[in-house]
């Protein structure tokens, strides 16, 4: 989507942008999936006890025992609840579509979204495997995804489809309510998605917390995308800031991380804080701010 190579590029001023850069953190944030068409009764019993366990980089022996027991019993009641909502299907699902039913276990720095977008995002993938000639610029990439957009407009409300939970304060998982005209979930780690388009108001790459937005359909996207920028009542309402996140899916849904699509069956997914890398951003003034700090225990806001 990005810029081409430029001459400027190869200059000493380039050189000397990287060398007097600052140091600053990149959060990594692992990615979890359970398919639970696939799993027999018994396998499903290991679920709850695989989600409540707690990466080492981050142990806290003060609240660990009491929030895995917290997450253990929550994510066994998420299981366990089969409603008549759960007969929800996905019209863009069909007889020729192969949903994902492998496990999945993972990391990814930028985005994870599951709604329209990844359904437009499969398309332009699918597109750009048949007739790679048609991709030879970012203009044309651009105009090619506009010609697919229209059936993001198709796409199922997620409300009846989705279950979400996020960790609070405690570290206790608590069900987060998905408004009746969500059509996409975006989980956003940067502050540039798609393309670099701003969509939150709020949220930070190196604060071990992940942005939770709700999105009602494409139109609304762009504009906040174009007029965002200049216009902050324009973006996306942060509903959640938090180390962790557990989405149950009750049909197949699109889904996509880091620009990654495809079409994910019924599943368990969890996204949770992992590590803290470090990367190079450019200064503003030219000086090198010194070293980045160490991973923290991040709750919802």
């Amino acid at each position: 989507w990005g810029k081409r190579f430029q001459k400027h590029m190869t200059q000493k001023s380039m050189v000397s942008a990287v060398v007097n850069a600052d140091l600053v953190g990149l959060d990594r944030w692992r990615l979890l999936i359970l398919p639970t068409s696939t799993l027999s009764e018994d396998e499903k019993e290991f679920i709850p006890q695989i989600f409540s366990e707690k990466d080492s980089t981050h142990y806290d022996p003060n609240s660990e025992r009491r929030s895995s027991l917290a997450t253990l019993s929550k994510v066994a009641a998420m299981l366990g609840d089969e409603d008549a909502d759960s007969k929800k299907g996905n019209k863009l699902v069909t007889q020729s579509s192969r949903p994902s039913t492998e496990y999945f276990d993972g990391l990814f720095c930028n985005y994870f979204s599951l709604g329209f977008d990844a359904t437009v995002l499969l398309e332009f993938h699918k597109e750009r495997t048949k007739h790679p000639e048609k991709f030879t610029s970012p203009l044309k990439n651009k105009f090619v995804y506009v010609e697919k957009s229209p059936i993001g407009v198709r796409a199922p409300k997620l409300r009846k489809r989705v279950q979400i939970f996020v960790n609070n304060k405690d570290g206790e998982l608590v069900r987060l309510k998905i408004p009746r005209d969500t059509r996409d979930i975006i989980l956003l780690n940067i502050q540039s998605y798609a393309g670099g388009n701003h969509l939150a108001t709020k949220g930070s790459s190196d604060d071990g917390l992940i942005e939770v937005i709700f999105v009602s359909n494409l139109i609304r996207m762009v504009a906040s995308a174009v007029v965002g920028p200049v216009v902050p009542y324009a973006l996306f309402n942060v509903r959640a800031q938090t180390n962790r996140v557990v989405i149950k899916t009750k049909c197949p849904l699109h889904c996509q991380v880091d620009g990654e699509p495809w079409l994910q069956g019924e599943a368990m997914i969890q996204v949770s804080f992992h590590t803290r890398n470090a990367i190079l951003k450019k200064s503003s003034d030219g000086m090198n701010c010194g070293c980045v700090s160490g991973s923290d225990n991040a709750v919802i806001s």
